[in-house]
Formats: C-alpha cells, sequence, structure tokens
C-alpha cells in the first residue's frame, strides 16, 4: 500500500509540473517582450524566526500606453537593484503575470527535468505495488 501512496504522489508531482509547463510555454508563444524597471524589493521570510528566503521584485513596465507594476513570483537568492531594468514576457491577456526573459528557457528545461524523474519515481513504484 506505501507503494501505491508515492506513486500517487509521484503523479501528482507530475501534473503540476506540466500544468507549470503549459503556463510557461503559452507566456513564451504568446508573450510580449518588454523592458522593466526594478521599483522595489521586499524580502521573503520564512519560519520562526524569520530567516531571508528570497527576495520579490515590483517591476514597472508599459502596457498599451498604461503602465504596470507586478511582483515577481521568482524568489531570487539575490535581490535586483532599484531601478535596474530587466527584460520580461508578460502575459497578453493578463499583463501582470510575467516571467523574466533570462529565466524562461531555465525554467522549461527544469519542469521537464522534474517531470522525467517523477516519472521515473512514479513508475518504480507503481511496479513495486503490482509486483
Amino acid at each position: 500500500m506505501q507503494e501505491l501512496i508515492w506513486a500517487i504522489v509521484g503523479i501528482i508531482i507530475i501534473i503540476v509540473s506540466l500544468i507549470q509547463l503549459k503556463k510557461l510555454t503559452y507566456i513564451k508563444k504568446h508573450g510580449i517582450t518588454v523592458l522593466a524597471e526594478v521599483v522595489e524589493v521586499s524580502e521573503i521570510t520564512r519560519g520562526k524566526k524569520q530567516q531571508i528566503a528570497g527576495y520579490a521584485h515590483k517591476m514597472r513596465y508599459e502596457v498599451d500606453g498604461e503602465m504596470i507594476e507586478a511582483v515577481d513570483k521568482a524568489g531570487y537568492n539575490q535581490p535586483l537593484k532599484v531601478g535596474a531594468k530587466e527584460l520580461i514576457i508578460y502575459d497578453p491577456k493578463q499583463p501582470e503575470r510575467f516571467e523574466y526573459e533570462d529565466a524562461m528557457k531555465k525554467n522549461i528545461v527544469l519542469y521537464w527535468v522534474m517531470v522525467g524523474v517523477t516519472v521515473m519515481f512514479s513508475a518504480r513504484f507503481i511496479y513495486a505495488f503490482l509486483k
């Protein structure tokens, strides 16, 4: 029974990874690249001791003559400098949703690797369960 539970956990991870891949590939294919400016940096803290787990950046960019300010969901280990310019790709349907252009390819590869490893992980436990 334990093998089945681990296989199900793996399948859930595969599904979540495929959903994220779909979102990233949609933005890559249909997104619009613009130059955005870092306007604010905030610390992401976790745990009882409030240790810094990363940094979130509020980016400002123009979409059809309107200024948009949106916070990234990347959680970088090092903060970008306020005033720095970064190329981003935003979703034309939801301009507040964006990805950094330089991280897009890396993230897509990482999700594919996660899917591959998790397929092997789940297959191993499904095989053990059926045996």
